[in-house]
C-alpha cells in the first residue's frame, strides 16, 4: 500500500509490518526538502505504528559537503524523531561510496538508536532481515 508518493516514495505492507522507501536524491533537493522527506518518514512510522523500516540508499546522491552542520543536525534529528516511534528493527541499503558510508555508520553510531540496525549490500538481504522470525 502506497502511503506517500511525491519526492519519495514510502510503501507499506501491513502483512509483514515493512516500510520501504528510497532515501531522497539530495542532489535535486534542498536540505529543508529531505528534512520533509525525513518528516514523512518518521509521521507515517507513528501513524501506522510500524515497526520494521527498509531505507534504500543505495542508489541516492548527498553532493554537498557530509562534515556540514546543516546536514549533520537533519540526520541527528531524524534518529532522534525514530526514538518517539515503536520501530524495532531497520534495514538499511548501502551506497557504493564508501567515504560517505563511513560517515553513515558514524553519525548512526552517534544516535545510539535502541533499535536493531543492519546494512545491507541490496534489497533482498536486507528484506531477508526484516522477515526474519525469532523463536524466544
Amino acid at each position: 500500500m502506497v502511503l506517500h508518493d511525491k519526492i519519495i516514495r514510502l510503501d507499506y505492507n501491513p502483512a509483514t509490518d515493512i516500510l520501504e522507501t528510497s532515501m531522497p536524491d539530495v542532489t535535486h533537493f534542498m536540505l529543508s526538502e529531505v528534512k520533509m522527506c525525513l518528516d514523512v518518514i518518521v509521521t507515517n512510522i507513528r501513524n501506522y505504528d510500524i515497526k520494521k523500516l527498509l531505507l534504500d540508499a543505495s542508489n541516492s546522491v548527498i553532493e554537498m559537503d557530509e562534515d556540514d552542520e546543516a546536514y549533520k543536525a537533519v540526520a541527528m534529528k531524524f534518529g532522534m524523531d525514530l526514538l518517539g516511534t515503536r520501530l524495532k528493527k531497520i534495514a538499511r541499503v548501502e551506497s557504493a561510496d564508501a567515504r560517505r558510508e563511513a560517515k553513515s555508520e558514524e553519525a548512526r553510531q552517534q544516535a545510539n538508536l535502541p533499535m536493531e540496525f543492519r546494512n545491507f549490500s541490496s534489497r533482498d538481504e536486507a528484506m531477508s532481515w526484516l522477515l526474519e522470525m525469532r523463536v524466544a
